[in-house]
């Protein structure tokens, strides 16, 4: 069978969204163009300078060969993080990716936790489950994952920080912020994002179009190097975004493009609400000085750790009542 759009090449990918069968280069092609699209209406094409958080596995590799055949790598700067999760992010993957990056010629640095925050996310989880909380590591992680990518892109002066996001979890996300009934979370959402506070470097999403399977195929057809493995913490412990992923996989399987439709139709109503919406600028955290939400003393990051033990006690007054 030859490609759909080449008409040459030998066809050896099927998207089932769009009903093609493309070859090796279309594909790749395909993949750019639509992270070109979106890097365009987001403002990576005019950014000065572009911080692209990279963690070594597919999505992030993805991102910048993508971001790096449009854009000159000397506005780009990668940015690692080590969470120390025990059999998980190995200083081998650490360092291949940092040769990758070489290949690019695009500047990397690395940090973790552990130098940043103090602990690595293992021991933040285990003095959680030594106080009997109830919570999950992801929002350990998620958490402390967002305020160093924000760090570092004031550090380094980038107009705005890129992470690799793919359609998969965008979806995700704005099904969780559903199920929530988290509004205030649901309307920052969408294709062009929205700036709430002067203490955020604006964070876009180049590859939300881009479905998780065309992420992995291109970085296999690559020949890239990247980590396989799941967290042992999403394996041990199933969130809810874990549970909805599994829900929205058989969605797309009985209907194929159903993940691109929820995200159109979605981005559709977010410009409505938007345009007819004003955000005021968010408090700051007490304790660290971050933003924090509406009506909060402190940021969820600091709360964790004053209910996990990490904090001083002399922080307990901080702790919102329950």
């Amino acid at each position: 069978m030859t490609c759909d759009v080449c008409h040459k090449n030998e066809a050896i990918i099927f998207q089932p969204h769009s009903g093609r069968s493309l070859c090796k280069d279309c594909f790749f092609n395909d993949v750019k163009e639509r992270v070109r699209k979106e890097a365009e209406k987001q403002g990576i094409l005019n950014s000065r300078k572009v911080l692209l958080a990279v963690s070594g596995g597919k999505d992030s590799l993805v991102l910048v060969d993508a971001i790096s055949s449009f854009i000159s790598a000397s506005r780009i700067v990668a940015f690692n993080i080590v969470e120390g999760i025990g059999g998980y992010n190995r200083a081998e993957q650490a360092e291949k990716l940092r040769k990758y990056m070489e290949t690019l010629g695009v500047q990397l640095v690395s940090t973790s936790f552990k130098s940043e925050v103090g602990y690595t996310l293992d021991e933040m989880v285990r003095s959680s489950e030594v106080k009997g909380m109830n919570v999950s590591p992801c929002t350990f992680c998620g958490g402390f994952r967002r305020k160093l990518i924000n760090s570092a892109g004031i550090l380094y002066g980038t107009d705005l920080v890129a992470t690799g996001h793919n359609l998969d979890d965008e979806v995700q996300t704005i099904m969780i912020n559903l199920i929530r009934g988290d509004l205030s979370r649901l309307i920052r959402l969408g294709d062009v994002p929205i700036k709430v506070s002067g203490k955020f470097v604006t964070r876009v999403k180049p590859l939300r179009k881009i479905y998780e399977w065309e992420t992995t195929m291109y970085a296999y057809l690559k020949g890239y190097s990247f980590q396989e493995v799941e967290c042992p913490h999403i394996v041990n412990k199933p969130t809810l975004r874990a549970k909805v992923r599994d829900l929205i996989y058989s969605l797309e399987e009985e209907r194929p493009g159903s993940l691109l439709k929820i995200l159109e139709q979605f981005d559709e109503i977010s410009k409505k609400i938007k345009s007819n919406a004003s955000f005021t600028e968010l408090p700051r955290c007490e304790i660290c000085g971050d933003p924090t939400s509406y009506g909060r003393r402190i940021c969820k990051n600091c709360e964790l750790l004053i209910r996990s033990g990490l904090l001083s006690q002399e922080y307990q007054k901080y702790l919102p009542m329950s």
